[in-house]
């Protein structure tokens, strides 16, 4: 063990959040009319900075097969999702399972709406973008984060999977896919605030005797960067004409609704 740090009055340093990163803008997202934020929540067909692979047919089978326990709960309107995942080791043995196939709404931090395949990615990937709306004890938690423009934001999916190791790589198939939980930080670089058009995985993983599990992060696209979510060159702009009345100093529409002018041009799909 090294000795007694000398000297400390002349050390001096300072790290700070990097606002651009890979190219990618960290800012504030907007949801849409009805609170719903787009946010990337898991990249299929790549490795995960921790190096676990997910199988896709799997992943995709879970998300797709009207039996599956993740699509009767998108259907029905009733897939909702905690902040951070289940602390199951603090758990006796027997209750760990269960326990982290249920959301519990004490932890509640947001509800999920749709969970849709994005844009293919340069490394062969796909983005996986779900409508995340805050709710619960922890939604306030959850949209300060996603409204502040310094504070990147992570989603981590959450699911009962076997593994087995091909040289520095585990592979997964995810056998029972429980929901996409609010975390930290995630495993996948694109699944993050950075790469939202509106967090990583990270790998949750039971003693041995029971079942691993898995967790997916998303990314946000900066509302600023119209010619990066085209990925196009030249970005012509398009006229509308719409009435806005202003009351108690909020832009409101022709219904009384709060509007944003950016909002407006978009969703016009000019």
């Amino acid at each position: 063990m090294s000795g007694a740090l000398q000297n400390v009055d002349k050390i001096s340093f300072c790290i700070d959040t990097l606002a651009i990163k890979n190219g990618r803008k960290l800012g504030r997202i907007r949801p849409n009319t009805d609170g719903y934020y787009e946010m990337p929540l898991a990249v299929l067909g790549t490795v995960t900075d921790n190096r676990t692979y997910y199988e896709v047919e799997d992943f995709v089978e879970q998300l797709t097969t009207p039996t599956s326990y993740i699509n009767k709960c998108l259907t029905t309107g009733s897939l909702y999702g905690e902040y951070t995942h289940p602390q199951v080791y603090m758990l006796p043995q027997e209750q760990q399972l269960p326990r982290l196939m249920d959301v519990d709404m004490k932890y509640a931090s947001h509800h999920i709406k749709q969970i849709r395949t994005g844009e293919k990615l340069e490394t062969g990937g796909r983005i996986l973008y779900g409508l995340i709306k805050p709710h619960g004890p922890y939604g306030e938690t959850l949209k300060s984060n996603l409204d502040d423009p310094c504070m990147n934001t992570s989603f981590s999916l959450r699911s009962i999977a076997h593994s087995r190791q091909e040289g520095q790589i585990t592979r997964r198939k995810i056998k029972y896919l429980v929901t996409f939980d609010y975390v930290g930080i995630g495993g996948y670089n694109e699944a993050s605030k950075r790469y939202a058009p509106a967090v990583e995985s990270i790998d949750l993983v039971l003693n041995a005797s029971t079942q691993p599990v898995t967790t997916a992060a998303i990314e946000h696209l900066s509302d600023t960067e119209l010619n990066e979510i085209f990925g196009a060159k030249i970005v012509t702009i398009g006229t509308t004409r719409t009435t806005y009345t202003v009351k108690d100093q909020t832009l409101r529409d022709g219904a009384g609704n709060k509007r944003s002018i950016y909002t407006n041009l978009f969703n016009s799909k000019l």
